[in-house]
């Protein structure tokens, strides 16, 4: 009987973090990168990606959050309280309709849309590296498939030969 000997773990080329054999990312969180033979289309993204780029998607990113509409809420309840004269008495820097208000978030909007746009450009730029990659795995897929199924034909025109040379003794 032969032993078979355990696979061998499979070590992070980040961290060095030793992993199952059969691992997809490292089991690091901190660390979390992808142990495949060939490149992830997200590591390739973040190692391209300018400081404005990543800016863009943390505003996004916090953007899309309730917080964010908490924060506004809270901002503009306290804006229109002070600006009404109720906490300081007459000191009022914006009074109503509060025009400074609408400047400032006008600005925000602005800056919020270019971010959002920003960050959707990425976004789209992975779907369409994604969309590569799996085109190019589908079509090794395809290439490998015909291999096999041409090496069974062979096998079995072989094994039909054989067969027939039995038959003909």
């Amino acid at each position: 009987m032969s032993v078979q000997a355990a696979p061998a773990p499979i070590i992070c080329p980040c961290c060095q973090c030793e992993n199952p054999h059969d691992a997809i990312f490292c089991g690091n969180a901190e660390c979390h990168k992808a142990l495949g033979e060939f490149r992830y289309v997200i590591e390739e993204l973040a190692a391209q990606s300018t400081l404005l780029e990543r800016l863009a998607d943390k505003v996004t990113a916090f953007t899309g959050r309730p917080h964010f509409v908490t924060i506004h809420v809270v901002w503009f309840l306290a804006w229109v309280i002070l600006n009404s004269g109720a906490i300081v008495a007459g000191v009022v820097f914006d009074a109503y309709p509060y025009s400074l208000l609408g400047i400032i978030l006008a600005i925000e909007a602005i800056l919020i849309t270019s971010f959002v746009l920003i960050s959707q450009n990425r976004q789209n730029a992975y779907q369409d590296q994604r969309a590569e990659l799996d085109y190019e795995v589908n079509v090794k897929a395809y290439r490998k498939l015909g291999e096999i199924q041409a090496a069974l034909a062979r096998v079995t025109d072989r094994l039909d030969a054989l067969e027939t040379n039995e038959r003909d003794r």
